[in-house]
């Protein structure tokens, strides 16, 4: 049970890391909006005011590590999409199936996307490919999404074969 408890906490901390990059993607978005509107009012009066430069190359990035940073507390609440239109009416041998089934290829897949994200890891920096503008290293950004994954993965298997909520 400590480890469950332990790997919740992991899970929940980085979800709030995720929401914290996504406020700096909400304040990044603030800032350059706000560029756009004092350049419209300086065009008026002869005048330029630019936006941030590499504002996309930035929220790009941002926007995938929070993204992804976000499926495994989803998962480990129980906060993804589910169909139940024929499972509601089903036995419980059959809707506990497909839940371990669905579990099964849920972490599969997880695992698997990490281990692809690794190779893409790997390939993106052996070609030093950087952001159009600001010209960083986009590797960098993809191992939190290893991480994602990886930690989604886990989600899922305490979700599986974790003991259920209350117990």
């Amino acid at each position: 049970m400590p480890l469950r408890i332990s790997l919740e906490r992991i899970i929940r901390a980085w979800a709030l890391l995720g929401g914290l990059v996504l406020l700096v993607i909400v304040g990044l978005t603030a800032v350059n909006a706000a560029g756009f509107t004092a350049d419209a009012v300086a065009g008026a009066l002869g005048g330029n005011v630019s936006g941030l430069p590499g504002y996309e190359d930035a929220v790009t990035l941002f926007v995938g590590v929070a993204a992804l940073a976000m499926f495994p507390y989803c998962q480990m609440v129980g906060g993804h999409a589910a169909v139940d239109v024929f499972m509601s009416r089903a036995p419980g041998w059959a809707n506990r199936s497909v839940a371990l089934l669905s579990g099964l290829l849920i972490a599969a897949f997880a695992i698997w996307l990490a281990w692809m994200l690794s190779l893409g890891t790997l390939e993106t920096r052996s070609d030093a490919t950087e952001t159009a503008v600001l010209g960083w290293p986009v590797w960098i950004f993809m191992p939190t999404a290893v991480v994602s994954c990886v930690l989604w993965a886990l989600a899922t298997l305490l979700q599986t074969f974790g003991a259920p909520d209350g117990a």
